[in-house]
């Protein structure tokens, strides 16, 4: 993971993030409901947020579950910083640190990640996989949602397609889009099939896909 590049970047664009989130990504608001729909079963769990950012995520889990045990995990201090602002009354725990080295002393019933995991090699995405995994509760479930390279050439130049069209049409100003272009620049999705093989291989159980737009969506799977 080129940690010092999207560090930088993500710092870059920390102020404006949240103002431009549903721009980025389209059908934010269902894509990110899917993410919290299936933890319903869940009381007072305890949730840990993989590259939280702001806090976008974390924020909805926190309405679902508000007697939850939450922490969130980022390389960015600005992100984090921003999160402690939005989460000021709440007794959130804070980690700045790389979640793929860093070494949890808890378990968790959620773990949770969005558009953060598709920045690491796939080598690194099979080891924070086992890592997720050994973090868990039994019982407990890891939802990431994110983004996924096409299974061929043909449907990857469709996704760009889609990106890029979306992007284009989105009332924002040039120079936050060319922000979220370089951004993209760093981005190392792997194939959908591939994630839900090394996830059947590690023992999650119940591996599913609960959403799916081109490039953009939402796995699961328990332990």
């Amino acid at each position: 993971m080129k940690n010092k590049e999207v560090l930088e970047a993500f710092n870059k664009a920390s102020n404006d993030y949240d103002k431009f989130r549903k721009q980025a990504i389209p059908n934010m608001d269902i894509y990110y409901d899917t993410v919290v729909n299936l933890t319903n079963n869940y009381i007072n769990p305890q949730i840990l947020d993989l590259g939280a950012g702001t806090g976008i995520l974390t924020e909805l889990l926190y309405k679902k579950h508000p007697n939850a045990d939450v922490t969130l995990v980022d390389l960015s201090t600005k992100m984090l910083n921003i999160a402690k602002k939005k989460f000021a009354n709440l007794n959130f725990k804070y980690v700045e640190a790389d979640y793929l080295t860093y070494d949890f002393k808890e378990k968790y019933d959620i773990i949770v990640s969005s558009l953060s995991i598709h920045h690491l090699t796939d080598e690194e995405k099979k080891l924070l996989y086992k890592r997720i995994y050994n973090y868990l509760k039994d019982g407990g479930i890891f939802i990431n949602a994110d983004q996924v390279y096409g299974a061929t050439e043909s449907t990857e130049k469709i996704y760009k397609e889609q990106d890029s069209t979306y992007l284009n049409k989105q009332n924002i100003p040039e120079e936050e889009k060319e922000i979220l272009r370089q951004r993209r620049l760093l981005d190392k999705p792997a194939k959908l099939l591939d994630t839900i093989q090394w996830y059947n291989k590690i023992g999650y159980k119940n591996v599913d896909v609960y959403y799916k737009y081109y490039r953009y969506f939402v796995i699961a799977g328990e332990k």
